[in-house]
């Protein structure tokens, strides 16, 4: 009962706070409130939504770079209009290296996309919510959306996401291509644009193009030795997109999410791990070349450093990324092991700085 009557109280306070942005609104955009605003209302009930979506990547010579990023956030104002969630700010770089060859499209690796998620996610979970959701508009973002979604598990935060080979999307969209075929920059993401931002398109360039098909890799406007020649950037058949078809698309991609965000705010959380046992073998004290110290230790299932005497055990922790591997606002850490498996020494970054550290005996 306690639990409900919070759940209750949250929803009024979001649809109190969405006000300012959109009357109809039932969400809150953490763009627009205060910093004591958002302690109010991030707790573990809430529900975050984040919409990821590429704002320079190619689309043909018809639509505009930002195709991805237009969509996501007309995703979220759907969105918005229907779910007490809070949406944050759109993030608008993510790994998209097959379009690299397309002048002003942009890519991060694919540790970087996925660590990048992972922080934004971390920093907002320290402040109460453990369930997250993320409008992913784009294909080569799922594995590294799939990455983060694991880490993020074995620190008890949900993390679930959308895409496009989900059975239940693929059929929401299929309703409104009039060819099978599509890929990039096709029928229906020029037709959502349409539906969006109908002054940054260009029918007069949006051809038909499927020299694609039944191929992957990267796609190349000019001929270069393991690529795939695509002269336009298109993959499939964009000179049949309309308004009318994206104002539906749209609305029908929105309708699937939002049963994926129920889904979200209603399902069990995952266990964090208990890593006492692992995190033994990390702790002690290490020094580098100059006799800085670097002190691990571990409380409550986390991990914690003190370099050079500077305590921010209050403020800042260390993760598990990888085996052996952590991170922190200021310090990484690779752990080495030696032959015997025991962890003799490590490498560090604290800032700009890297340097080795060797444990000292006990």
């Amino acid at each position: 009962m306690k639990k409900l009557a919070l759940f209750f109280c949250l929803c009024f306070c979001l649809t109190g706070f969405a006000q300012k942005r959109n009357p109809k609104n039932k969400a809150i955009f953490l763009e627009d409130i205060s910093w004591t605003t958002a302690q109010q209302i991030l707790n573990s009930e809430t529900v975050v939504v984040i919409p990821l979506g590429a704002a320079s990547k190619e689309h043909g010579p018809h639509l505009p770079l930002s195709t991805d990023f237009i969509q996501a956030e007309g995703l979220a104002k759907k969105v918005a209009l229907e779910k007490n969630v809070v949406i944050t700010p759109t993030v608008s770089y993510g790994f998209y290296p097959a379009f690299l060859k397309y002048a002003g499209s942009t890519s991060t690796t694919f540790a970087t996309a996925t660590n990048m998620v992972v922080e934004i996610v971390r920093s907002l979970a320290a402040y109460g919510p453990k369930r997250f959701y993320i409008i992913n508009v784009g294909v080569s973002t799922t594995p590294t959306l799939e990455t983060a979604a694991k880490t993020l598990a074995e620190e008890g935060i949900l993390l679930y996401y959308s895409r496009y080979d989900r059975p239940s999307f693929d059929k929401a969209e299929a309703r409104f291509r009039t060819k099978a075929y599509s890929g990039h920059a096709d029928e229906l993401e020029t037709s959502n644009v349409l539906s969006l931002r109908p002054d940054l398109v260009n029918m007069t360039k949006a051809v038909n193009d499927s020299s694609m098909k039944g191929k992957s890799g990267n796609m190349t406007p000019i001929m270069i030795e393991g690529g795939n020649l695509n002269k336009s950037g298109i993959n499939g058949y964009a000179a049949l997109g309309t308004k009318e078809k994206g104002e539906k698309n749209m609305t029908s991609f929105a309708h699937e999410l939002m049963k994926e965000i129920d889904s979200v705010a209603t399902c069990s959380l995952p266990s964090a791990k208990d890593r006492q046992a692992e995190y033994a073998a990390y702790e002690g004290t290490y020094e580098d070349a100059t006799g800085k110290q670097l002190v691990i230790s571990q409380k409550n299932n986390i991990l914690y450093f003190v370099w050079n005497g500077r305590d921010t055990r209050n403020f800042f922790h260390l993760f598990k990324d990888a085996p052996d591997y952590f991170s922190s606002m200021n310090m990484n850490i690779l752990f080495v092991r030696n032959d015997a498996g025991i962890v003799s020494k490590a490498w560090c970054q604290f800032r700009g700085e890297r340097f080795w550290v060797t444990k000292t005996l006990k």
